[in-house]
């Protein structure tokens, strides 16, 4: 009796053996997968679903984790992501806002004109202005223009020019400043002439142009040293 078991114990040991070896030979062979263990294959894995849907759903145990891993750094084809370090793609990359204006501006003769920048988001953005005036349009003294946050605000990217009646192609005036927009058209550029009498004229070759490049973040440097 005691020779029996001791058969049986080997015959069901190395039938335990058998199959383990038949397992992992199907799982590196690829007509098994083994859950929660490593399987290893000679080649490509192909999932096909015969239906509309998904045809593979990945699901962790908080959202926080990564739903997978990988260590290749290869390109992945026709793959698609919906975001990108957070970031939907209109966040991405550079893209500017740009106003143009030319000819007549308004009817009325004043002193000043401000112009809204409608439509901007809100956000941190580095703003350019360029102005051409026509040589008939001013007489003497000077312009004035930079731009405001607001009404109340204060202005960045202040510049004057003299007017030269001399230049027969007119007066210009360019300008650059940092600016902050908490709302849609709350950053605005004011030109000032020292002449009251003025109807507000851009040349039709060289308008107004207002370029506002978004920034994702800025950081102050302090005071440059002197050389």
């Amino acid at each position: 009796m005691r020779h029996l078991k001791t058969l049986l114990t080997v015959i069901g040991a190395v039938t335990i053996l058998v199959l383990a070896g038949n397992t992992v030979a199907l799982a590196a062979s690829g007509h098994g997968f083994l859950l929660g263990k490593t399987n290893r294959v000679t080649k490509l894995t192909t999932l096909t679903r015969t239906t509309s849907g998904p045809a593979l759903q990945v699901t962790t145990k908080s959202s926080a984790n990564p739903p997978f891993a990988v260590n290749g750094t290869g390109k992945v084809t026709h793959l698609n992501a919906d975001l990108l370090d957070g970031k939907d793609s209109t966040a991405l990359g550079t893209r500017a806002y740009v106003w143009t204006a030319s000819g007549a501006i308004d009817t009325e003769v004043d002193q000043s004109e401000v112009f809204v920048l409608n439509g901007l988001p809100a956000g941190t953005y580095l703003v350019n202005y360029e102005v051409e005036f026509p040589h008939a349009m001013l007489t003497t003294g000077f312009v004035d223009c930079g731009m405001q946050n607001d009404t109340t605000g204060a202005f960045g990217g202040q510049q004057r020019t003299v007017v030269n009646t001399s230049n027969s192609d007119g007066t210009g005036i360019n300008g650059a400043g940092l600016m902050t927009s908490k709302a849609n058209g709350d950053v605005r550029l004011t030109c000032a002439y020292t002449q009251a009498a003025v109807l507000w004229h851009l040349d039709s070759d060289q308008p107004l142009r207002i370029t506002a490049i978004p920034l994702s973040s800025v950081t102050n440097k302090g005071v440059p040293p002197l050389s």
